[in-house]
């Protein structure tokens, strides 16, 4: 098991449903932008308050027929060390920067599907979904 004690930001950023926390990601700034496309996007957010990192992975799928495109953003704490190896392994490959993040991690969900309501829940891991 992982040492979840360097994983926990603060009650502003990281509180225990995973509703507030979704509302609580405007408490997390832009540390760093490793990707930046319209479809596409990988950031390392930071807490206003505490300082805890996190990694973010923004996947959008257009849907050209009827112009509702499915989106998601995954969301996960990392410690310190995480953080800097995800950044050093950045530049050789995005899986293996997103590899830091363990797969039974604890992260945050926020799916808006092309053909229904978004919703917001605690998954696992961070990984990079379909995006055009």
């Amino acid at each position: 098991m992982h040492d979840m004690t360097q994983l926990n930001g603060c009650e502003r950023c990281w509180p225990e449903s995973s509703e507030a926390a979704w509302q609580a990601r405007r408490e997390l700034r832009e540390h760093a932008v490793w990707i930046d496309e319209s479809h596409f996007n990988v950031r390392a957010l930071e807490c206003i308050h505490c300082k805890h990192r996190y990694l973010s992975v923004f996947t959008e799928s257009v849907d050209w027929v009827n112009g509702d495109d499915a989106q998601r953003w995954l969301v996960a704490p990392v410690s310190a060390h995480e953080y800097e190896r995800a950044k050093a392994l950045f530049a050789a490959s995005l899986e293996a920067a997103l590899s830091v993040v363990p797969a039974d991690r604890r992260s945050l969900c926020r799916d808006f599907p092309s053909d229904g309501e978004a919703r917001t829940f605690w998954s696992s891991g961070l990984r990079v979904g379909g995006h055009d």
